[in-house]
Formats: C-alpha cells, sequence, structure tokens
C-alpha cells in the first residue's frame, strides 16, 4: 500500500495541475537559461567564472556566480534531458520538500490527517515562486534545519543531531546565496529557548539551552566561507539584500498581489500560522511563537519569502490544530463539531494503525510509477499545452531569436529587457551577447535604473542607447518604447511578429 509519504511526494504534481497551468509555469522565468549556460561554461572550462561572460555592458567585470553548483547540476539534466529534464528535477526537488514537511509536521503534531492537509496547503501556498531556478533548494534545506531544531528542542539527548547542519550549510551555499536562512533560524531558536527558560526557569538554563543553537550558527557561518569567493560572497549578499532599489523595482522582493489566483493559499497558511502563535504564546512555546512570527512579517514584506515561510511554520501549526481539535472535542464531545473531530481521530488512529504494523519493505512504487508516466509525457507531451516543458511563446521571443539566431551577431549590440535576458542567453549565447539579464545583483542599481528608464523611453534613453554603442533593440510590441523608435527615421523595424519586434538602427538622422 502507499504510504501518506507517497501521496506527500505526489502532491506538487497534484498542485501543478490543479491550481496552476502546468508544467510552463516553472518555465516563466528567464534566469533559468542563464543558469545553464553558466554550468556549461564552468563544465567546459574547469573553472567558476570570476568575471561576466554574457553581456556587452558589463563583459570582464567581476562577477559572482554565487549558485554556481546548482548551475553545473542543472547543465548536466540539461545536456541529457534538455527542458523537460530541468522541470522534472525542479518537480522532485519540490517533491522531497513536501514529504520533509509532512514528517516533521507529523513529528510535531502526531496527527497524520493534519500532516498531509498541511502538507497540501504549504505547496499550494508556495507556488508563487515556484521557477525551475536554484532557489527551489532553499525550502529544502530550511525544512531539514527545522526538522533538526525541533527534534533537537524537544529532547536533549538528541544534540548530536546539531552536528550534521555545518556539513549542509556548505552544500547549501554552494548550491544557493539563501544559506542565510539556516543561520537566521539556529538564532531564532537559540532566542526562543533561551526565553522559555527565562519564564520557566533560571538564566543559567537559559544560556545552556541558547549556547548550542549560538555555537551551532558560528560552526555553520564559519561552514559557509567554503565557496569559490570566500566571505567576499557574504558582503555581496548583505549589500544585494540591503539595496532598498531591488525592493521597489523587483516584483518577487515586493509584497504579493493579493489579487493573484494563488494568494487565497498563502492567506489560509498566514491566518492559521499568527493563530498558532497566540496559541503558542499562552502555551509558553516561545520557539513556535517566534518562528511562526517572524516568517509570517517576512512572508508579508516580500513573496519570495512565502515559500521558506510555508515550510517553516507548518510543524507550529500542526501541533496548535492537533491541540484545538482536542479542545474542541472535550468540550463538545456530544455534538456535531466533537463528533466530527472523533471521526478525523478514528481515521488518524487507522493510519497509524497501518503504519506500525508488521515491517515490511517499502518499494514506493506508487511515486515511482508517477514519476515515470510524467517523465514520458514530459518527453512526449504531444499536443497537451500543460505538459510541454519549454518557455511560453506568449510570453518570450520565441520566433524573433530564431529569426536573430541567422544575422550576424558580433556586429550587434542588442539592447532588450532584463527579464528576457536570460532567455536570449539560452537561445543565442555565445554568438549574442545581451545588455542585461535577471542578475540585477551583477549590474547593479545605476545599471538596472538606466536600462529601466530606457525601457520606460524617459527622454535621456537615446543617450543610454549611445553610451553602450546599442544598434539593435528587441522589445514587445505593445512597449512605449517601440512606439517612439517606429516614429524616428534612424531605427527601422526589420522583424516583428505578434510577440517581439526587432528594431535595427540606420544611418539616417532623425
Amino acid at each position: 500500500m502507499p504510504s501518506l509519504s507517497d501521496l506527500a511526494f505526489l502532491t506538487p504534481i497534484l498542485v501543478l495541475f490543479w491550481c496552476i497551468p502546468g508544467v510552463g509555469w516553472l518555465l516563466t522565468d528567464s534566469d533559468t537559461g542563464w543558469h545553464i549556460r553558466t554550468g556549461e561554461w564552468i563544465l567546459k572550462n574547469g573553472r567558476v567564472p570570476a568575471t561576466d561572460i554574457f553581456s556587452f555592458t558589463k563583459a570582464g567585470q567581476p562577477w559572482f556566480a554565487w549558485e554556481w553548483l546548482s548551475d553545473v547540476l542543472m547543465a548536466v539534466v540539461h545536456g541529457h534531458s534538455g527542458l523537460a529534464g530541468i522541470v522534472l528535477v525542479s518537480l522532485l526537488l519540490l517533491g522531497a520538500t513536501s514529504v520533509c514537511v509532512y514528517r516533521g509536521t507529523l513529528e510535531e503534531s502526531g496527527h497524520r490527517v493534519i500532516a498531509i492537509a498541511l502538507a497540501g496547503l504549504v505547496m499550494a501556498a508556495s507556488t508563487i515562486h515556484w521557477l525551475a531556478r536554484p532557489h527551489l533548494v532553499t525550502p529544502l534545506f530550511a525544512v531539514v534545519f527545522c526538522r533538526v531544531l525541533n527534534r533537537v528542542e524537544k529532547r536533549a539527548n538528541n544534540e548530536n543531531f546539531l552536528l550534521v547542519l555545518p556539513p549542509l550549510t556548505t552544500l547549501w551555499v554552494n548550491l544557493h546565496g539563501g544559506f542565510f536562512v539556516g543561520i537566521v533560524l539556529l538564532i531564532t531558536y537559540a532566542i526562543g529557548a533561551a526565553a522559555g527558560e527565562l519564564v520557566h526557569g533560571t538564566r543559567r538554563d537559559a544560556w545552556h539551552q541558547a549556547r548550542k543553537y549560538l555555537l551551532t550558527a558560528g560552526a555553520c557561518a564559519i561552514a559557509s566561507l567554503v565557496n569559490p569567493y570566500g566571505y567576499r560572497l557574504h558582503v555581496h549578499v548583505a549589500q544585494y539584500l540591503g539595496s532598498s532599489f531591488y525592493l521597489r523595482r523587483i516584483s518577487e522582493f515586493q509584497s504579493i498581489d493579493f489579487h493573484s489566483f494563488t494568494a487565497a493559499y498563502f492567506e489560509t497558511l498566514l491566518v492559521l500560522a499568527i493563530a498558532a502563535a497566540v496559541w503558542h504564546l499562552g502555551t509558553g512555546r516561545l520557539v513556535h511563537v517566534l518562528l511562526l512570527l517572524s516568517w509570517s512579517h517576512l512572508a508579508l514584506f516580500s513573496a519570495r519569502n512565502i515559500p521558506i515561510f510555508a515550510v517553516v511554520s507548518a510543524p507550529g501549526i500542526g501541533l496548535a490544530m492537533r491541540e484545538w481539535l482536542e479542545y474542541v472535542r472535550s468540550r463538545h464531545a456530544r455534538h456535531w463539531p466533537g463528533k466530527l473531530i472523533a471521526s478525523l481521530s478514528e481515521l488518524d488512529a487507522g493510519l497509524r494503525m497501518i503504519a506500525n504494523g508488521p515491517k515490511r519493505r517499502r518499494w514506493h512504487f506508487v511515486p515511482c510509477l508517477g514519476v515515470l508516466v510524467l517523465a514520458l509525457l514530459l518527453d512526449h507531451p504531444g499536443r497537451v499545452k500543460a505538459l510541454r516543458p519549454e518557455f511560453d511563446r506568449n510570453r518570450f521571443p520565441v520566433d524573433a531569436a530564431t529569426f536573430l539566431s541567422q544575422e550576424s551577431g558580433p556586429r550587434i549590440r542588442l539592447y532588450s529587457s532584463w527579464q528576457w535576458g536570460g532567455y536570449l542567453i539560452y537561445r543565442l549565447w555565445p554568438s549574442f551577447s545581451v545588455f542585461d539579464d535577471g542578475r540585477t545583483d551583477f549590474y547593479g542599481p545605476a545599471f538596472v535604473e538606466q536600462g529601466l528608464r530606457a525601457w520606460d523611453a524617459c527622454p535621456e534613453w537615446a543617450n543610454i542607447f549611445e553610451q553602450y554603442r546599442v544598434n539593435a533593440a528587441l522589445l514587445p510590441v505593445d512597449s512605449v518604447l517601440a512606439a517612439v523608435l517606429r516614429e524616428r527615421r534612424d531605427w527601422k523595424p526589420i522583424y516583428q511578429d505578434r510577440v517581439a519586434v526587432l528594431f535595427e538602427k540606420t544611418e539616417t538622422a532623425r
């Protein structure tokens, strides 16, 4: 029989086709393209790039390829299976995250029905940032850290589990720049444990409880220095995340749009998290209070924090929900709420009996079969759009890139949106270099602002083009800048389809 862990593993696949419009959702961000090409460059040259290799505007300038290990893995997968392989591996990462959320919530709450329901809600809420990019590893590492820390927090004899966290941090820092989340979680547990002891114990016990987490946080910080850039990566990440410019101009750094179709799942989880925090405050579980409230704030502050908030909050919510059910059942045993909760308890008891039955080998046949079927469908999608692992033709300049691939690349200095840059790198590099792309941390606020002002056709757009010797522009057909270029004699359209128009600069005066 399949277990609930098997169901949790398949949950992201179910969510993918229930809540969002299929596998193409994972390829709605063009940064996937430059990650793949970076990995290919590393495999070819046997080293991590130290300077820019993709743009003509910043060519040769220092660049932190801080997700280099993820890039290499993506390049290997893409080399064997193309974008279908990238999508499949992304879903495997999400499946592993879902299983860890389920098992972590089960360990904390002891209620299987609650745990599997929350795992589904967590995955649905995190779809807002389901993109085939290296950041998918950060929620997985975050939930693994939380599982270890929850075990240590519940039993003092589990402190040896903390020894696995520094090596995990070394792996994390080379896969994605979100490694600092693990250190933040350790500090949060230290503060919560110390505060709990101050309330219920003594100051000496408070320091003893906090020390083990703080020492581990220090060890993880040291372990995070094992990367190609050393401490300079930490300085770079701090400067990047500390810039208010990106908070104003990049959507994933901004608060969630509550009108989006996935916002309802986040809202539900947010309400449960705040209610659980209030409940745990009454019971003196200050670690859960700090986790739930701090990450609720961060999720409201920036949409890209929502997946981390979702996986971190699930265990605390699950524990509170189990106690809520027990409280309601004790107060209303003879009424329908009590009877409904009794039925849920009977279901949970039955599931527990099956799980604790005679031990047998679990081959996990159902999830393996599900992954195999999905892999075959991705490789042979037919006419089913939801199964096509490709960049959306309505979002990216697919046909225009084909036209450009037939042109002479080195002489063309092409301006385009940074949101298209990663796709153009994927399709045209190294024959073409880009004006900019999604590596906003590399280009810096001043340059990104210049590119956006040109995009908005501000009065100095022509000076910006002249500064970087731009002689071609690939723009959406309905963009403001495209309308401006159509009115000028020194720019002429040489290609157009329903998505993009390509302009070439001529020698004719305006």
